[in-house]
């Protein structure tokens, strides 16, 4: 069966927020609940603001967000595409692209003509996607880019 991409749902939060935690989250600042509430209330929020999942023969594989900000913004600026992640077992299979290209395509059909996303190790993945460097900076010891998205 070939790979869904579809809202996030209140059933994926358990097997997504493992996921992110793993993925984002490791050094203890968010804790797993505290992204279960977050999402939950993008899930029920005003439909501006939307999560996308990734699902493989009914497993769940990968997410994507857009929101209005980002958890501990640098840069003053909105829309964000954040939180973009796939799972182990299902990387380097167009998954990331595709959600990315989704939550584009929702940006546009609410409006926005930009975007914006902070990466420390995909910058090659936005590049390919048409994403283009807006800053390079240092955070919490580490290289971060901003990246920015013309729609």
């Amino acid at each position: 069966m070939p790979p869904m991409i579809r809202k996030m749902r209140c059933s994926d939060l358990a097997p997504l927020t493992a996921l992110r935690h793993v993925a984002f989250f490791d050094d203890g600042k968010h804790t797993q609940q505290a992204d279960v509430t977050a999402l939950a209330k993008l899930i029920d929020g005003d439909s501006f603001e939307a999560g996308f999942v990734a699902e493989v023969d009914g497993e769940l594989a990968g997410s994507c967000l857009f929101v209005r900000e980002e958890i501990e913004p640098l840069h003053d600026v909105s829309p964000w595409l954040a939180g973009l992640v796939v799972a182990e077992p299902h990387r380097g299979r167009g998954l990331g692209s595709a959600l990315v290209e989704t939550v584009e395509k929702h940006a546009r059909s609410v409006g926005c003509d930009e975007l914006y996303l902070y990466t420390d190790a995909a910058e090659a993945l936005y590049a390919k996607l048409g994403w283009a460097v807006a800053e390079r900076m240092i955070a919490d010891g580490q290289p971060l880019v901003l990246m920015k998205r013309e729609l």
